[in-house]
């Protein structure tokens, strides 16, 4: 993905820690809680933590990133890209996409029955890895 091309196109200011810290987390390809991003990006630029955390708040006022909290007492970003939801191993802590949800179904049917229109929806679900089931056997 073209972030400087993103950048511009919401009028932000185009930095070297706003860009890696998007391709980090594009090529981790899994929502990041904020100390895994600065741990990373103090490592690689001289980042302090304030920074990065104005800068997760400004990509996720933007609609650039999206802000998930899955009741583990913190937050995690992903890009917003696709409508997905997600896999979260209550053992291990992975969290996984999954995208071939039939939701759309679902709110179309709310829409028509309810008269409702879902402007957003979270769906997340909770239990065991492949890995953590195999430990647990």
């Amino acid at each position: 993905m073209d972030f400087t091309k993103l950048l511009n196109k919401h009028d932000l200011k185009i930095t070297q820690a706003r860009i890696s810290l998007l391709e980090l987390i594009e090529k981790e390809n899994k929502p990041l809680d904020s100390q895994f991003l600065i741990d990373t990006l103090k490592q690689k630029f001289k980042v302090d933590k304030v920074t990065i955390f104005r800068i997760l708040n400004v990509l996720t006022e933007h609609g650039i990133l999206r802000k998930l909290e899955f009741g583990e007492g913190k937050a995690r970003y992903e890009l917003n890209t696709e409508d997905h939801h997600h896999l979260i191993c209550q053992s291990c802590g992975n969290i996984e996409d999954i995208s071939d949800c039939n939701i759309e179904a679902l709110e179309k049917e709310i829409k028509q029955k309810k008269h409702f229109l879902v402007k957003l929806h979270t769906l997340e679900f909770y239990g065991l890895c492949k890995d953590c089931q195999k430990k647990s056997n």
